[in-house]
């Protein structure tokens, strides 16, 4: 095992007694959590405690949080102190007076502490290598499934739809409208949710199964037949993708393969850089076909508005027209932040709803919660935490390690990049992107205090 690329600077790891870990275990119990409070969401019954399930996926990591805060002992990562830093800055902006609520602004920076949350606990936790391999499992089982069921949502209209979220059926008829698709034989559907409450919302799941597919045939099978359905998760979550008509969110997968391509190459694994490249060209093709023929031309006008246009218009046209109104109108009104509470779910659910601000794009949310302060120290521990994840892909002897390490640094590029299209890091997605960063990483420094 290569332990050179330690996540700090240090040669050497430092050892850390054994029982300054919590077992590894929690780690998949948390991921069990998370995802068990998604599938409930979609259980029509449950209306009416949304705010408590929502709720509860976080709890779990701030309890994880306490846990292992009893535990004693020190906080190995040093990536901890860019969460720090953006602690502090939420702290100081809860201060301000244009701040919403007392109960608004306490909720906001208990959502930042949760979703940072895996930067804390995570290192405190026996990761072997195997504990994360079946943590990703997980997750490539869940996105693949909520793919298929998007999937499955088009061949069969009128079946497999989950409870609408009451935030998109307050937008009134029209907005609903704007979130139809028409299929080859003519019937009018959501767009697929798959395993969300949002119309699109499978999209997602098809980007993550496409890329966790790509990264499961990177190394060992880790069952019997997993390269195989591997495959075929990148098969159905490109036909996802397709359906979904969700154009930014292709681009986006687009970013991951071109990115995991590069650190691949960059890692000196061209053997298996070919093989990723026959699966996503074969596989892209075929899902296109099988895509077209439920959904018809709808499918192929909706991709060609990519390429009929240079890619920033279709960008500034769907949701250009957020990034330019936060650099325009917003960043001079608040450079400093407009207050805790002031946007999304949090203003919705604790806010008085009386001064709130409406943010698609994660790069208004971070404006109006900290500041260019925040921008500059939450991109800062998106670029720090890559960097450790691709040193790892590069130096990492062990090449399922390595393989692995490659396409975490590709599931960061798309986080990054749905930041232009989406408020990723405030909500469950935020909370997946450091759990499974820190997992990594934690697995990597546990493996080498054991060898050493």
């Amino acid at each position: 095992m290569n332990r050179s690329f330690a996540i700090d600077d240090s040669p050497d790891p430092v050892a850390l007694p054994r029982d300054e870990f919590g077992p590894s275990s929690w780690l998949i119990a948390f991921a069990g959590l998370h995802f068990f409070c998604q599938l409930l969401l979609l259980v029509p019954e449950l209306t009416s405690v949304r705010v408590v399930i929502r709720m509860t996926a976080f709890l779990g990591s701030a309890g994880l949080l306490v846990l292992t805060m009893l535990k004693g002992g020190r906080q190995s990562s040093p990536l901890r102190f860019w969460a720090y830093g953006i602690l502090v800055i939420i702290g100081c902006a809860g201060l301000n007076p244009d701040s919403n609520n007392p109960l608004a602004s306490a909720a906001q920076f208990a959502m930042y502490v949760s979703i940072l949350g895996p930067l804390f606990w995570a290192s405190r936790l026996r990761v072997t290598a195997q504990r994360f391999q079946l943590l990703i499992l997980l997750f490539w089982i869940f996105y693949t499934a909520s793919a298929v069921v998007g999937v499955l949502k088009a061949y069969f209209p009128g079946s497999f739809q989950p409870a609408l979220s009451t935030v998109v059926a307050d937008q009134g008829e029209g907005y609903l409208l704007s979130l139809e698709i028409q299929l080859a034989s003519g019937e009018r559907i959501f767009r697929p949710m798959g395993l969300t409450d949002t119309p699109g919302g499978a999209a997602y799941g098809g980007m993550y199964a496409v890329l966790l597919g790509l990264g499961m045939l990177q190394g060992k099978s880790l069952f019997r037949g997993a390269r195989l359905l591997a495959a075929g998760s990148v098969i159905l979550g490109a036909m996802c993708l397709y359906l979904c008509q969700v154009r930014s969110l292709i681009v986006m997968t687009g970013v991951c393969v071109v990115t995991l391509a590069f650190v691949l190459a960059l890692s000196g694994r061209f053997s298996r850089l070919l093989g990723a490249a026959i699966v996503i060209s074969a596989g892209a093709a075929l899902a296109f076909f099988l895509a077209q023929s439920v959904g018809g031309d709808a499918v192929t006008s909706r991709l060609s508005t990519l390429t009929n246009e240079d890619p920033a218009s279709v960008y500034y046209k769907n949701r250009g027209i957020f990034l330019e109104d936060t650099i325009e109108r917003l960043l001079p009104l608040y450079p400093f932040g407009a207050g805790l509470g002031r946007w999304g779910m949090i203003a919705r659910y604790f806010g008085d709803q009386v001064d709130t601000i409406w943010a698609e794009i994660q790069w208004t949310g971070w404006l109006l919660d900290g500041g260019i302060p925040l921008i500059i120290t939450y991109t800062g521990a998106i670029i720090g935490v890559t960097w450790a994840c691709l040193r790892v892909a590069v130096q990492e002897r062990d090449r399922d390690v390595g393989g692995w390490a490659a396409t975490i640094v590709a599931y960061n590029a798309g986080a990054f990049a749905v930041c232009f299209n989406y408020p990723v890091f405030m909500g469950t997605s935020g909370v997946e992107f450091w759990l499974l960063n820190a997992a990594l990483l934690q697995s990597v420094r546990y493996t080498a205090q054991l060898s050493g």
